[in-house]
């Protein structure tokens, strides 16, 4: 299968899934099919839409890419570091920033890891969680946080998961596709 394929394969049940899950109305091509763990080259699918992971941060997740298109993100490098502010002017998505960013948090001071296959950034800043310090702000509109570190490699990933995730407020879907191919 082409690459371009194989993407859109995965774009479509990606989005079917989530539309299910989430109650949301679908609006992919009928008629794909594909069994989504081996088109993700056995990624543990299974685990990433568990019960845990799809009534928090994998649901949150997935609302807030079928509304990229209404969040705005600014990033400032800091020296060791980033501050992101992440809002949007619709009451419910800023709600929707504020808790997944806040339960990713809550997970991160947990060491409560789970598989997110579209970020190279997340497992390795949930394996270095103790290794970088993490403020979060919530504004009016949304949140701003501050992620530093004082080691270069740690600093990297916090810059890597800052341009990915203004990435996926970008693009929504086709970047989250993009993160999940590169992981193979």
């Amino acid at each position: 299968m082409q690459r371009r394929s194989l993407i859109r394969a995965v774009s479509v049940t990606v989005a079917a899934a989530a539309s299910r899950l989430l109650g949301l109305r679908s609006n992919v091509v009928a008629g794909s099919s594909g069994n989504m763990c081996e088109m993700m080259g056995g990624h543990d699918m299974g685990a990433m839409m568990s019960h845990d992971n799809m009534m928090g941060p994998m649901r949150t997740g997935m609302e807030l890419f079928a509304r990229h298109a209404e969040i705005r993100r600014s990033v400032t490098e800091l020296p060791n570091g980033v501050r992101a502010v992440t809002e949007s002017d619709d009451p419910q998505t800023a709600g929707l920033i504020q808790a997944h960013v806040s339960e990713m948090y809550q997970r991160l001071d947990q060491d409560r890891p789970f598989p997110y296959p579209m970020s190279r950034s997340v497992p390795a800043m949930f394996a270095h969680s103790a290794n970088y310090r993490r403020k979060l702000e919530a504004t009016a509109k949304g949140v701003a946080v501050t992620e530093t570190a004082d080691d270069p490699a740690m600093v990297t990933v916090i810059r890597e998961h800052a341009r990915e995730i203004t990435g996926f407020v970008r693009e929504g879907m086709p970047a989250m596709m993009r993160g999940m191919m590169q992981q193979q």
